[in-house]
């Protein structure tokens, strides 16, 4: 019986056919790291609560913006909602607070 992909399984392929088979191979990696991220930031906002996208990346010690990348997947998904509170980033800009919506 074929499962359904669920939100944290990497999408299909992202490198074209004609890539050479490195770009596969990065391409799979990179859905695989992006799928962990994912599942990283929700378990990340069940147990501590809302936070930027900025707080993500700090948490984590991500590079600047990773969290970012991922955030409207989530929100797409359903799984995160951008919140109208705001908090200060790391260079003490306003940032939006996303949250889980259970």
């Amino acid at each position: 019986m074929d499962s359904q992909p669920t939100l944290f399984d990497p999408p299909g392929p992202r490198a074209r056919r004609t890539d050479p088979e490195t770009s596969h191979e990065a391409a799979r990696g990179a859905q695989k790291a992006a799928a962990s991220q994912r599942r990283h930031i929700v378990q990340a906002l069940i147990v501590n609560g809302p936070m930027t996208g900025d707080g993500l990346d700090a948490f984590f010690e991500w590079p600047n913006a990773t969290a970012n990348r991922r955030l409207p997947e989530l929100q797409e998904a359903g799984t995160v909602e951008m919140l109208d509170t705001t908090a200060k980033t790391r260079r003490g800009r306003r940032a939006h607070l996303w949250g889980w919506v259970r």
